[in-house]
């Protein structure tokens, strides 16, 4: 059996290029990113997070995670896969490469509420949360005490 290219499923994006690509072939990879942030501070670059809705099937983990961490480790900086709850009441940050299991050991993650991952977004800039930032989930009084 001939290995071949997934077919575009979603077609959100430039539908004619992504095909294109594709016919190019298998030894041709490359992924076009759904929902890829560059965490920032002051222009320097701090980490990346590829944010996976809650309804996609597998989020967790695949092809483009992996050269993404790739690209992440050579910069040295910390890359997740991160999960979130339609109503953002959770967030589940994976780290995928070493840089990012300093701020989550674990290799399948763990859900954090919203305050927990947004503490965690502005302590890998070296900062603090500000106490205003507007948050959701059950921890949202707390923050706005």
């Amino acid at each position: 059996m001939v290995k071949s290219v997934r077919m575009e499923r979603t077609h959100w994006r430039d539908a004619a290029l992504s095909e294109r690509h594709r016919l190019w072939g298998y030894d041709c990879p490359a992924v076009d990113v759904d929902f890829l942030l560059i965490e920032y501070d002051r222009k320097v670059v701090k980490g990346l997070v590829d944010y996976k809705h809650e309804a996609l099937p597998e989020w967790r983990r695949n092809s483009s995670s992996a050269a993404i961490a790739d690209l992440g480790t050579k910069a040295g900086i910390p890359v997740f896969v991160c999960g979130y709850a339609e109503d953002f009441s959770w967030f589940w940050p994976i780290p995928v490469n070493e840089e990012a299991r300093k701020w989550i050991p674990e290799r399948d993650g763990h859900r954090l509420s919203e305050k927990e991952w947004v503490e965690m977004l502005y302590a890998i800039r070296d900062r603090s949360m500000p106490a205003d930032v507007p948050v959701t989930g059950a921890d949202a009084d707390d923050n706005r005490r």
